[in-house]
């Protein structure tokens, strides 16, 4: 049997009559770039996540970057990110002109008390890395507005997820790998602030209201958002079989080695990670599934900054094995079946 980690054409040719029936409504009236159909997602996203304003960009890197833009981030300034995360989320920081300060693993889902804050530090960005919420300490966000420090969230893994929010912005990814995938780049930033939301706006939009400011072109284009908003209407059923398999493998993959993924009551399944004791256990594992027809992701995110020894030794030690909502039942024992196999031959 072959498993793809992903395969974004299934849930297409399941759904392709109303998919391209949509679409060729867009494309006959010509309506591609800031039209209707890219007003209706926005509303639809504000109001599944509970914000007042969702704004589309082209990307989950534009949404970062374009945040911290409309804040003011830029030279001078140092931004806190996790060490273990995907490189957007620092790349933003970088091509702004700020600092990025790395902070290991161990505060990746909790942000502590003990960040070294400096007089440079203007934002922090937690990552709900593969679905799973940086949770908060009470108080937390009223100590950085007090201390005039944004902060600014990266959800782009995190949608449907509980507790997030908090930030003045959250920045999503409709790459087609994600809970909500488009058929190309797509993402969006949401907040509850009025002048920051047209502030985006005007930035995603070469800022043409007013000339003596500079912006950028990242349109969220209305083909995409047609796309997004057919998939919103099965979102719900996409969180739940992500869910669903999730437990299954929690249940299955128990009497294995492998350290699993802590099931709690903020996350949801954009990814299902296992941690082999050693890189060279998770190589082979690798290789092993491989072998098999089980595709699978390395869960590593190198990029050109020095990370922290916590992050690196997890990202060598991780793998991303399927799960997903267009996922057979059989793929899923088969994905069990051959790990349980590798340990038993190990």
């Amino acid at each position: 049997m072959e498993v793809r980690f992903f395969n974004p054409g299934k849930w297409f040719l399941e759904h392709e009559g109303e998919v391209m029936d949509e679409i060729q409504r867009v494309l006959a009236a010509g309506d591609l770039i800031l039209r209707k159909d890219l007003d209706t997602f926005e509303e639809n996203l504000a109001k599944f996540v509970g914000k007042k304003h969702a704004i589309g960009v082209n990307s989950g890197t534009d949404a970062l970057y374009l945040s911290l833009w409309a804040l003011g981030i830029g030279p001078g300034d140092e931004v806190i990110v996790p060490s273990h995360t995907f490189v957007a989320s620092v790349q933003v920081v970088e091509q702004l002109g700020a600092t990025p300060v790395l902070i290991d693993c161990a505060d990746n889902l909790l942000m502590q008390q003990n960040i070294q804050l400096t007089p440079r530090t203007k934002a922090i960005i937690p990552v709900h890395l593969t679905g799973d919420v940086v949770r908060t300490y009470a108080g937390f966000v009223d100590d950085m507005n007090k201390k005039g420090i944004h902060i600014v969230e990266d959800a782009a893994q995190a949608l449907g997820a509980q507790g997030l929010g908090y930030g003045i912005t959250q920045c999503w990814s409709f790459y087609p790998a994600k809970i909500l995938g488009a058929y190309g780049d797509a993402g969006a930033i949401t907040t509850d602030d009025d002048k920051l939301a047209d502030d985006l706006r005007q930035l995603r939009h070469h800022w043409k209201r007013d000339y003596s400011k500079w912006g950028i072109n990242s349109r969220l284009d209305n083909i995409q958002a047609v796309v997004l908003n057919i998939k919103m209407k099965y979102l719900g059923e996409s969180l739940a079989k992500r869910t669903q398999i999730a437990q299954i493998y929690l249940e299955s993959l128990n009497d294995t080695p492998l350290r699993l993924p802590e099931d709690n009551e903020y996350r949801v399944w954009q990814d299902f990670v296992i941690r082999a004791r050693s890189e060279e256990e998770r190589e082979a594992l690798y290789n092993f599934l491989k072998l098999h027809g089980i595709e699978t992701m390395v869960n590593e995110y190198p990029m050109p900054i020095e990370k922290l020894p916590n992050s690196l030794k997890i990202e060598h030690e991780t793998l991303r094995i399927p799960c997903n909502d267009v996922l057979e039942p059989a793929e899923v024992e088969y994905v069990i079946s051959t790990i349980k196999k590798f340990y038993e031959k190990a």
